[in-house]
């Protein structure tokens, strides 16, 4: 299933799931298309969705708004785990493509823990070398989606490391905790490790720059975001008690955080671009890029 979705404002995004042989490595693909006078694209926010990222900027400039001041983002960058939301715009005509990284994967695919990597954004060339930027050169030259979904995924495959036996059972945890459900369990996470709660924080924070607590809590807003875009909401409180919230008010609040919205704004419309994206089942056109 893909997912697009279409602005007035002259832009377009959409989604493409991983093949199977990068399903434990790649959460999302995505593209962004934007055409216009700059004073005409609304800022648009990036906003934590539990993964890493690699973006790459084939065409076009792309600002973000950083200590109350607009600068250029690189054309190559990478994102670690954010934790708030990030203001950004683009100037003219812009594609972007991007890769959403799960976190385990990412610290094999930087070399390095995400702890090191700026939660909103950072030159990839100044984290990985010329070498890494270089390799990736060869989407410049694609002429659509598909080819240029071939490209990275050929790049990922040959530079994705397996995590090793020292990291092997911290990548078991952070799956479990993705999958186990709507409550974190701090026992059950220091069983998959082997370790008590302490040595888990510790753990935690050496790889992601985040505690377990921190990276459940963005977990489980993914799962709200998901399901509050890609459904009909009729009661806010409903949900929230499905997902294992104390009540509302905690609900909220991580839209709040997270989001910089609260639901209803989200699902009345009254959000950036970026937060409006529908999964559509159907096969619309992608970009064609030259």
């Amino acid at each position: 299933m893909q997912i697009s979705y279409t602005h007035g404002h002259g832009m377009a995004y959409r989604e493409h799931a991983p093949s199977e042989a990068l399903k434990g490595v790649v959460d999302r693909y995505w593209f962004f298309r934007s055409s216009g006078p700059g004073a005409e694209i609304p800022v648009q926010q990036c906003i934590p969705l539990g993964v890493s990222e690699l973006i790459v900027n084939l065409s076009g400039t792309t600002s973000a708004l950083v200590h109350g001041q607009w600068e250029r983002m690189p054309d190559v960058r990478v994102v670690g785990m954010q934790r708030e939301p990030l203001s950004w715009r683009s100037t003219g005509n812009c594609l972007m493509m991007g890769v959403r990284l799960l976190p385990e994967a990412a610290i094999g695919l930087f070399g390095a823990p995400l702890k090191v990597v700026d939660p909103m954004f950072m030159g990839a060339r100044e984290l990985l070398g010329a070498r890494f930027c270089e390799d990736l050169e060869p989407l410049r030259e694609v002429r659509d989606e598909a080819e240029a979904l071939a490209v990275m995924e050929d790049f990922l495959l040959r530079f994705v490391v397996r995590a090793d036996r020292a990291t092997e059972r911290f990548v078991s945890a952070m799956r479990q905790m993705r999958g186990m459900g709507l409550g974190f369990d701090h026992r059950a996470l220091g069983d998959k490790l082997f370790v008590c709660d302490r040595q888990a924080q510790r753990l935690f924070k050496e790889h992601l720059g985040l505690s377990p607590v921190a990276y459940h809590r963005i977990v489980r807003f993914r799962k709200a975001y998901d399901h509050a875009t890609e459904n009909t909401v009729h009661r806010w409180s409903d949900l929230a008690f499905e997902l294992g919230y104390a009540d509302q008010a905690h609900f909220n609040r991580d839209f709040k955080t997270f989001c910089g919205v609260t639901p209803g704004n989200l699902q009345e419309g009254q959000a950036p671009f970026y937060l409006l994206r529908k999964r559509s089942g159907g096969a619309s056109e992608g970009f064609t890029f030259r």
